[in-house]
């Protein structure tokens, strides 16, 4: 049975991933990146490479998913999670999994690089109430797993990262919403079956979704604030909105944003640059190059073909 927080506390190490003195407790070298500046809600990421290395028993406040990228081959590590004992080789792609409240420490042999996904419990908690209508579910601890979807997903919030947020809120909240929906589904301690929204939204609901977004094409809008505007929970409305267009919230509007661009350039005098600004695309870089990938070809060149 875990133990209480408060008596963890008086006698063990307490780490708060979102903390970045606590995150020094076990890895003093610091992180190569972290998101403490990124504005992200219920979620932190550290990217570290570290060289061989090991720390002692520690409690964290948050679910840690540890995803690795970068890594030679016939790397060893030890670890223990809540008491038990696991000697194996990483690859790249294989992740932890170490819940809330859980005891966890560990050994590696070799330099090699990982991201650690911190996911406060009630951001879970939340989900679960929303996709099970039941808030009690927890994440069940695992050792070394080789996990592509969860590897991606790691990446793609590195890649935002690096980024300086190209992808926006409604981007980041989607890799959210799919992340806690894919842990619910095959890292939870009752496997449960969580509700299939089949159907679509309903059409007056689906008109006042893209009505919104195209209204507000270039501001930073949320999941949670497009959900709002059709009085449905983010994760209802993420799988319902997927279904009824084919693409996911931030898809869709990406892809409506390259349209206006597309109409402007074609229409329009306005630079290229005032035109990827006007649309949402932080610069004109940005929109070159979600053109050529829609669209396959350059600003220049569309006008050009005009």
């Amino acid at each position: 049975m875990r133990e209480p927080t408060g008596m963890l506390e008086k006698r063990s190490l307490i780490v708060d991933f979102t903390k970045e003195k606590d995150a020094l407790q076990i890895h003093p070298r610091g992180a190569a990146l972290s998101s403490h500046d990124a504005g992200w809600n219920g979620i932190c990421l550290h990217y570290y490479r570290y060289p061989p290395d090991e720390f002692p028993t520690v409690y964290f406040k948050q679910h840690l998913v540890v995803i690795n990228t970068e890594i030679p081959p016939s790397t060893q590590v030890e670890q223990t999670i809540d008491g038990c004992f696991q000697s194996a080789q990483f690859s790249a792609g294989d992740i932890i999994i170490v819940p809330a409240g859980i005891s966890y420490s560990a050994r590696w042999d070799t330099e090699h690089s990982f991201i650690i996904l911190g996911l406060e419990p009630t951001l879970l908690a939340h989900h679960a109430l929303e996709a099970l209508e039941q808030d009690d579910v927890e994440l069940v601890p695992h050792f070394v797993k080789h996990d592509p979807l969860i590897h991606g997903v790691g990446l793609a919030f590195k890649t935002e990262l690096e980024s300086n947020g190209l992808g926006g809120r409604l981007y980041t909240d989607s890799l959210i919403t799919a992340l806690l929906a894919y842990l619910l589904r095959n890292y939870s301690t009752q496997k449960p079956n969580l509700r299939e929204y089949i159907g679509g939204l309903a059409k007056r609901k689906l008109k006042r979704a893209i009505d919104y977004i195209n209204e507000h094409l270039a501001e930073d809008v949320s999941l949670e604030v497009i959900a709002n505007e059709v009085e449905m929970s983010q994760s209802h409305f993420y799988s319902l909105f997927r279904q009824s267009t084919g693409l996911s919230p931030h898809q869709y509007r990406l892809k409506q944003r390259v349209e206006q661009a597309k109409e402007l350039l074609l229409s329009s005098e306005l630079s290229i640059a005032d035109i990827a600004i006007a649309v949402g695309f932080y610069d004109q870089s940005h929109l070159t190059r979600h053109l050529r990938r829609l669209l396959g070809v350059s600003p220049r060149q569309l006008r050009q073909q005009a």
